[in-house]
């Protein structure tokens, strides 16, 4: 066959007589500009309009090590009938492409292109859900996803790269015949989150919608991809998405013993950015593909953990509508300076904040800005912007209230040039054993907002006085609305 289907390969988790899990090669599916191959998952059960979870192999795999049965997203699909896209890297070590300009740029000629080629044929083919698409993957496919993520904003909702690097981080240094760099693998590329965010922002310059989260993963004792890298996709991540360096929330032991989950929530409450430090993991580290999953909603939950209750009424805001949860955005998620969008990002008070606040114009502090700003903003958001401390819309920058100079994982932890990468083949589910790489993942920085002290120990406006003010401000607009 030249179109569809070329080879059945695998089947049957299900009992006999019910229909069978599959893996089918598929041998033409659109522009394939470097020739990459494609398998896809379907499980027994799929659902009638299912979401896409493309599932990215490591160096020296394909894409048969994710596609197969019983493999950490092969099982996670079972459980709730979603499609896996695996793609299969024709390189001769088994990489991905991640630093040339033909995947770091949107609708590019690389292999990125031809995963998005995958994802199209499987939305037209397959009745697949092109508003629940996600990528994950390990290794080379962990920097494959940052890629994809930073590449087709405008395809992926949400990604888990699990040991890899920032987006454009291979673009730096030297690069052998390989497309390896060995610069960033060691650790030895350090930017700042507006730095880092340009990065992500050049790759599609026009683009205006709201960007995909991500969950990184990272071992503390990788000698192939060092820890260092893990701090730095913080930093680019949190700034792309308009989020403080500084963790909404940290919590040790989780979701394993020694562990450590630090989470970057918007002024709404939504995590953005979840990061999991892998304590005393090598580069082979645990791939938890259930927590992935957990993190993209594919199990049905509500990826608003941090969070108080939404409240549904809309009140004039961003571009979307949403409003602020009971607990309110508060100046613990403000963001200020990092983002490079000075106080058109900050959150408001203790009350209701005013959506998403839209795409916001760059303020001094970065090239572009983030292309979403948190709630409240510099808009007509409730109680959010018009009262926050976060400075005037444009101010922004490397001085703004909210965590300039917070540095979350970038300390060093002296770091030596490991051997050529011999990483895993496939995405395993047990630890290794590894050299150790460079540590920390150290935070500071401050917070803004209207409840919170703006040096001293006293908070001002005070808190009274932020609801009298809110509240007048929201009567008058709703009483302006039913006009």
């Amino acid at each position: 066959m030249t179109l569809g289907v070329a080879s059945l390969l695998a089947g049957a988790l299900a009992a006999p007589g019910a229909a069978a899990a599959t893996v089918a090669q598929i041998a033409s599916f659109g522009a394939n500009p470097s020739g990459i191959g494609m398998y896809l998952y379907t499980p027994a059960n799929v659902v009638a309009k299912p979401p896409i979870l493309v599932g990215v192999h490591a160096c020296h795999g394909k894409g048969t090590d994710v596609c197969s049965s019983g493999s950490p997203f092969a099982q996670q699909a079972d459980k709730y009938g979603f499609l896996l896209i695996c793609p299969s890297a024709i390189s001769s070590d088994g990489c991905w492409d991640v630093h040339s300009m033909a995947d770091l740029t949107h609708a590019g000629s690389g292999d990125a292109a031809g995963i998005l080629s995958m994802v199209n044929y499987v939305i037209q083919n397959k009745n697949g859900d092109a508003n629940r698409v996600y990528v994950a993957g390990h290794s080379s496919g962990g920097m494959m996803t940052n890629v994809l993520l930073g590449s087709y904003p405008d395809v992926f909702k949400a990604g888990a790269a699990f040991a890899g690097v920032p987006f454009a981080c291979f673009a730096q240094g030297s690069v052998d015949n390989l497309g390896w760099s060995t610069t960033c693998a060691t650790g030895n590329v350090t930017m700042t989150g507006p730095q880092w965010g340009n990065l992500v922002r050049a790759a599609y310059p026009g683009f205006t919608g709201v960007r995909p989260r991500i969950q990184i993963w990272h071992g503390t004792l990788d000698a192939t991809l060092s820890f260092h890298n893990f701090g730095e996709e913080i930093k680019e991540w949190t700034n792309v998405l308009g989020v403080s360096e500084t963790p909404t929330s940290t919590e040790n032991n989780v979701p394993q013993a020694t562990w450590i989950r630090t989470r970057y929530a918007d002024g709404a409450g939504v995590v953005q950015v979840e990061a999991i430090q892998e304590t005393g993991q090598p580069h082979n580290l645990v791939i938890n593909g259930a927590e992935a999953i957990r993190f993209f909603g594919l199990d049905g939950s509500n990826p608003v953990p941090d969070g108080g209750a939404v409240d549904a009424s809309p009140i004039d805001g961003g571009a979307d509508g949403s409003t602020g949860g009971t607990t309110g955005a508060g100046g613990a998620t403000g963001t200020g300076g990092t983002t490079g969008t000075g106080g058109a990002t900050s959150t408001g008070g203790s009350g209701v904040t005013g959506g998403t606040g839209g795409s916001m114009p760059a303020g001094a502090g970065g090239a572009t800005g983030g292309t979403r700003a948190a709630t409240g903003g510099a808009s007509t958001g409730g109680l959010g912007g018009a009262i926050s401390t976060g400075g005037s819309p444009g101010t922004g920058g490397g001085t703004s209230t909210g965590g300039s100079d917070s540095v979350a994982g970038s300390a060093t932890g002296g770091a030596s040039s490991p051997p050529p990468p011999t990483p895993d083949a496939g995405m395993p589910t047990t630890a290794g054993s590894g050299g150790r790489g460079s540590g920390g993942n150290a935070s500071a920085g401050s917070s803004s907002g209207c409840t919170l002290a703006a040096g001293s120990g006293d908070t001002w406006p005070p808190v009274g006085l932020c609801w009298v003010l809110g509240l007048t401000y929201v009567a008058w607009r709703r009483r302006a609305r039913r006009r």
